[in-house]
């Protein structure tokens, strides 16, 4: 009986020895990665000017194309009549943020509201697009002017009065 259990306790330690070297015939893998980060600043818009047309005269007859470029601030008003006494300018903005990255540009629609329910709705005209790129270098302040001029029609049936409304622009890093 004695010699049974010898052979039991060397067939238990031969398994204990087999199992741990089971266990430290096992491999382990790693690897390392790295992380990164380039931080920048917010992107902000600040109106300098709004859109003015000023004061037109309705053309006799037909219609007229009433329009300020966005390249300057004066009236184109075709056979309608642009008063002199109220100044008229394009829409001016500025943008600020990280130089030299590139941004999205999008501006709404202008639905100006008159008396009696009358609307006159204007389509604008940006000079930056989408893509366009902010001054200066990454790390420092960077800035770009956006004007935004407009056209509308202007039929000598118009109701008169003053017309008013907003639009919106949205600027955003691609």
């Amino acid at each position: 009986m004695r010699i049974k259990k010898i052979i039991a306790a060397a067939v238990v330690a031969a398994g204990l020895i087999g199992g741990s070297s089971a266990a430290l015939a096992q491999s382990t893998a790693n690897t390392s990665a790295s992380g990164s980060v380039t931080l920048i600043r917010p992107i902000s818009i600040v109106k300098t000017a709004d859109l003015q047309f000023g004061r037109v005269v309705l053309p006799s007859t037909g219609s007229a194309t009433v329009a300020i470029a966005n390249t300057a601030d004066t009236i184109s008003t075709g056979t309608a009549v642009a008063l002199s006494g109220i100044a008229t300018s394009r829409g001016k903005f500025t943008i600020g943020g990280e130089g030299a990255q590139a941004i999205n540009i999008t501006v709404g629609t202008l639905t100006m509201n008159g008396p009696s329910a009358s609307t006159l709705t204007v389509t604008l005209s940006p000079d930056q697009v989408s893509g366009a790129v902010l001054s200066s270098t990454l790390g420092s302040a960077g800035s770009l002017t956006l004007n935004v001029g407009g056209s509308f029609s202007l039929p000598s049936t118009q109701t008169t009065g003053a017309y008013t409304g907003t639009f919106t622009v949205n600027v955003g890093y691609q």
